[in-house]
């Protein structure tokens, strides 16, 4: 424990030093952070205009030839389907619409299935014959209990001595220095 103390109280000092010393890296970098005047730069030295360099002129490019124009392809005519007919043609062109067998007729009273007769249960359980209950007496004999004790019922007060008095004003304690 006293070694632990001794190496706080070091590392303490040793900041202290640090910190508080006019020598103290911490103290030089609080005086420049306070120095904010600009230093005074020299002015830039004039450069002297330097010749633009001739570049040769751009070479002339061949004209793009001219492609012959194509055939346009002739595509054969659209096949007419009759569905697709537009409603300001004729009614001739109208195809008629395929008839559909009729549907077959399924019977709406299906015949119900014999079930076999469910076998009869018997309402009248035969019911089974319990042995008769023992008999309970009645009748128990009352234990009998010792008297209770006599508490009085005045019971002597005791005395307690007086309180001491304690005095309402302290005693004044002198002052330090």
């Amino acid at each position: 424990m006293a070694s632990n103390t001794a190496l706080l109280f070091t590392f303490s000092l040793l900041l202290a030093l640090v910190f508080s010393n006019n020598y103290s890296p911490c103290h030089a970098a609080r005086l420049l952070l306070e120095d904010t005047e600009e230093p005074e730069l020299p002015p830039f030295p004039e450069f002297p205009d330097l010749p633009k360099p001739e570049l040769p002129p751009l070479p002339e490019l061949p004209p793009f030839p001219e492609f012959p124009a194509f055939p346009k392809p002739e595509f054969p005519p659209l096949p007419e389907f009759p569905t697709l007919t537009k409603q300001g043609e004729s009614n001739s062109a109208k195809v008629e619409e395929p008839k559909l067998p009729p549907l077959p007729e399924f019977p709406h009273d299906f015949p119900k299935p014999e079930l076999p007769p469910l076998p009869e249960i018997p309402h009248d359980f035969p019911k089974p014959e319990l042995p008769p209950l023992p008999e309970i007496p009645h009748d128990f004999p009352k234990p009998e209990l010792p008297p209770l004790p006599e508490i009085p019922h005045d019971l002597p007060k005791l005395e307690l001595p007086p309180l001491p008095e304690i005095p309402h004003l302290l005693p004044e304690e002198p002052k330090h220095p």
